[in-house]
């Protein structure tokens, strides 16, 4: 089923990231845009439609998540999105946020702007796909986690396929946190691996643990 967006979520969406897009001026370090030529590793040509992921059926327990923090508790209350163009996996989000298609900010094959539209958290971020020259090893995961968060902030392995980063910023005086995740998948079976799954996503400090459910939540879909 595709997503259906309201006029209203839309126009206050825009109004977020128009916030946030003057907020996190170029030349800030791990907050620049993604503009300019493609970076070492990722291919120039257009994004082919990738192959769905296999289902995973979740259960919403709050455990200790595959990234970071823990999963989606049982007391969640969560908005699906299902079937967005150019993601090959579905996944929830909390009740109030929802997600737009594209983004002025980060050229990537595939990304959809989400955000807490309706929590007015201000929290918020990127999920999407990338695609990696083949075998995507670590110099060209590597080339596009530089351009998502910035050549400067150090990420750490969660699993072969999987790094993770956290960081705290500032953005007009008020503290913010930062996390972003990619893991590496072969989008067809028994092929090489050659596409990226990522979360970037930013909030106040109260908002870290929802941000974590939802960086686990994008790992947990991708996998398949």
């Amino acid at each position: 089923m595709s997503l259906v967006v309201s006029v209203m979520f839309c126009a206050g969406t825009a109004a977020l990231w128009e916030a946030e897009r003057q907020d996190e001026k170029p030349g800030a370090g791990p907050v620049t845009s993604v503009i300019g030529p493609p970076p070492q590793g990722i291919p120039a040509a257009l994004p082919r439609e990738l192959p769905r992921r296999n289902a995973v059926r979740l259960v919403r327990d709050g455990a200790p998540g595959p990234v970071a923090g823990r999963t989606y508790g049982p007391n969640a209350r969560l908005t699906p999105m299902r079937g967005l163009h150019g993601i090959p996996f579905d996944f929830d989000v909390p009740e109030t946020w929802g997600c737009i298609g594209g983004s002025k900010r980060l050229r990537a094959d595939v990304v959809w702007t989400c955000a807490d539209e309706r929590g007015g958290s201000r929290a918020g971020g990127w999920i999407g796909v990338q695609s990696c020259l083949a075998p995507c090893g670590d110099t060209e995961q590597a080339g596009f986690r530089a351009e998502l968060m910035g050549a400067e902030l150090r990420w750490r392995a969660i699993d072969p396929t999987t790094a993770f980063t956290e960081s705290p910023a500032a953005v007009d005086g008020e503290p913010r946190m930062r996390v972003a995740m990619t893991y590496a998948f072969a989008a067809d079976t028994d092929g090489p691996v050659d596409t990226l799954a990522f979360a970037r996503l930013t909030g106040p400090p109260a908002t870290l643990d929802t941000l974590l459910h939802l960086v686990n939540e994008v790992r947990l879909r991708a996998g398949g």
